[in-house]
């Protein structure tokens, strides 16, 4: 008779069987961890190591000026590379030129940061217009808050430019901050993102470059999306566009926004048919290169004019109005825009646009050319 220790009833588990089942449970387990513990450890190890990469780079390019707290919301993504732009790269480096750096982001987008000084102001000012975009998004918006800097943005590419004045350098000599990028810059967030990285990257650079300026605050404006700049009705137009008389698109009027614009939109229907910018040192001569179709008047084209202004450091400002280089309407020489003499109305728009522009910004003597 076996004893009560050893007497199984019948339907109990055999304690042997469960003993076996355990320890094969047991050795799968110890099979399954010596199998994915280095995977993990790898794998985790990987990602730290290529964050870390990430991290450094973008802490060396353009000597630790690119700002990267807002990098990743404005790419859309967390993986993101830097690097520095060698002088016989693209874009060429010409006199003034001071830095190029680059972000891409595994996504494709795209972040590139220009450096120049007061010299060579046509490269910022030529990614902010309708070259680089292929259509002209719309008037520059002013960053606010005391920075000397304007956005501009579409859906597939975004562009912003800061000023900053050095008062420890020679005189009139000013660090120009120009970020260009290929990312979706249609939106209020993203301008107003785009907005925030660029005066953080040119603080950065200030003090990367031994500039000593005053910034502005820690924020910038809520800038207009894409969707929101609508055309004011004429006899209620706003902001840069205030006192036209016929419809417009303005943006907010700003005393430190290095150049200004307003949108004269056209009575067939076509959109914007003139292009009125103001454009304040150290971008007075680089006025007559974009947006403007300035096609010969003597052939039957529609005239551009400009004047300027003396502003308080003893340079002069540029006004200018004319024909928007993609209007494709039917109202060839504006006298539908302008209720019949187009010359007459365009001189108008202009000396009312310029004269309030230079009081913000202290200019004096506006003359008509």
């Amino acid at each position: 008779m076996e004893s009560a220790a050893t007497e199984r009833r019948i339907g109990e588990p055999d304690p042997n069987i469960e003993h076996k089942e355990r320890k094969r449970k047991r050795i799968a387990l110890a099979v399954t961890l010596a199998l994915a513990v280095p995977s993990i450890l790898y794998f985790g190890f990987r990602g730290t190591y290529e964050r870390w990469q990430d991290d450094r780079s973008l802490s060396d390019a353009c000597r630790g000026s690119i700002e990267s707290s807002q990098l990743s919301q404005l790419l859309g993504t967390d993986s993101i590379q830097a690097e520095d732009v060698s002088p016989g790269g693209t874009p060429e480096f010409k006199s003034g030129t001071l830095h190029r750096c680059t972000a891409s982001a595994d996504n494709g987008n795209s972040l590139h940061v220009s450096l120049d000084w007061n010299e060579n102001p046509d490269g910022g000012v030529g990614e902010l217009r309708d070259g680089p975009f292929g259509q002209d998004p719309g008037p520059v918006s002013p960053i606010g808050h005391g920075w000397r800097g304007v956005v501009t943005g579409a859906k597939g590419r975004g562009a912003a430019l800061v000023v900053m004045n050095c008062s420890n350098k020679t005189r009139h000599a000013s660090l120009l901050v120009t970020l260009d990028g290929t990312f979706n810059a249609a939106s209020s967030a993203q301008k107003s993102r785009l907005g925030f990285t660029a005066v953080h990257t040119a603080e950065r650079a200030a003090k990367a470059w031994d500039c000593e300026a005053d910034p502005g605050q820690d924020q910038v404006n809520d800038i207009p999306g894409d969707d929101s700049m609508k055309p004011d009705p004429p006899g209620k137009p706003k902001g840069t566009c205030r006192g036209i008389n016929t419809s417009t698109i303005g943006s907010r009027a700003d005393e430190n926004a290095p150049i200004e614009d307003c949108f004269i939109q056209s009575k067939d229907g076509f959109g914007t048919q003139y292009i009125m910018s103001a454009y304040y040192p150290p971008f007075g001569k680089a006025y007559p290169l974009y947006n403007i179709d300035y096609s010969d008047p003597k052939e039957g084209s529609d005239k551009t004019y400009w004047g300027s202004a003396e502003c308080p450091n003893g340079e002069r400002a540029r006004y200018v109005i004319g024909k928007r280089s993609h209007y494709r309407g039917r109202d060839t020489d504006g006298s539908e825009t302008f209720s019949g003499d187009a010359d007459q109305g365009k001189k108008q728009a202009l000396k009312e646009f310029a004269t309030q522009s230079a009081a913000r910004h202290g200019c004096t003597n506006f003359t008509l050319r």
